[in-house]
C-alpha cells in the first residue's frame, strides 16, 4: 500500500506541476472563543476502590460484578453555556465491549474486565434534566442511562432530548459498576491490579 500511495502522489505532482504558478488554494481557520469556562469534578476525587477480591469468588464462566460505587459529578461554569463531557478511556481496547470502559490487562495480556458508568438524576441549575449522549460529535442526541466511550455526554430538558440546554451549574449521579472477566479466561496465579481510568474532558458546543 505504501508503494501505491507514493506512486499515486508522484503522478499527481507531475500532472499539477505545469499549472502550479497559475493555481492557488485557500486555508480557512475558524473557531469561537467563549468567555465562559466550566470546571468538572467528581466526588471522592473520582476514585473507586474495589479492595481485594479473592480469585475463588469469581465466576469461572461468566463475568462477575464485584462492586457498584456511587459518585457525584459536578460541573460549575462561569455563565450558562451549552457543553458536553467527552469520556476518554485511558485503557481503551481492554474492555469486553466498545461501549464499556477497560480495566487493563493481566501480566499475560488478558482483558481483566470492564467498567460500566451509569448516569442519572441530572439537575441543571436546580431543575430536573435528562441525560443525553451523542456518537456523532453532537449532530444528533439520544437519551441515555450510561456513559460510554465514544459518546459525548450532555443534558437536555425533560420535554426535548434533541438539543443540549445551556447550563451554569450541573450535578449528576454516577454509578460505577466494576466487573471481572470469567476466571477461566484469566491467569490468576499472582495478584492482578485493576487499572481502570477514564478522563472526562469538557467540550463546549
Amino acid at each position: 500500500m505504501k508503494k501505491y500511495f507514493m506512486a499515486l502522489s508522484t503522478a499527481a505532482l507531475v500532472n499539477v506541476a505545469p499549472y502550479a504558478l497559475a493555481s492557488s488554494t485557500d486555508l480557512t481557520v475558524t473557531g469561537v472563543i467563549t468567555p465562559a469556562a466550566c470546571t468538572p469534578s467528581l466526588s471522592n476525587g473520582g476514585v473507586v476502590d474495589n479492595g481485594k477480591i479473592s480469585a475463588k469468588d469469581l465466576n469461572p464462566t461468566t463475568s462477575t460484578m464485584i462492586g457498584r460505587h456511587p459518585l457525584k459529578l459536578t460541573v460549575a461554569c462561569d455563565a450558562p453555556i451549552q457543553f458536553a463531557l467527552n469520556p476518554i478511556d485511558n485503557r481503551a481496547g481492554t474492555g469486553a465491549s466498545r461501549t464499556w470502559f477497560g480495566l487493563g490487562l493481566t501480566d499475560a495480556g488478558e482483558k481483566l474486565g470492564f467498567v460500566v458508568v451509569g448516569v442519572s438524576n441530572a439537575l441543571a441549575d436546580g431543575v430536573t434534566a435528562q441525560v443525553i449522549d451523542s456518537e456523532d460529535n453532537g449532530k444528533t442526541w439520544e437519551r441515555t442511562t450510561v456513559s460510554s466511550p465514544g459518546y459525548i455526554l450532555s443534558t437536555a430538558s425533560t420535554t426535548d432530548h434533541s438539543t443540549p440546554i445551556r447550563v451554569k451549574d450541573l450535578t449528576m449521579d454516577f454509578e460505577v459498576r466494576t466487573s471481572i472477566a470469567p476466571a477461566n479466561n484469566l491467569t490468576l496465579t499472582d495478584e492482578v491490579v485493576m487499572d481502570g481510568s477514564v478522563t472526562y474532558e469538557m467540550k463546549y458546543l
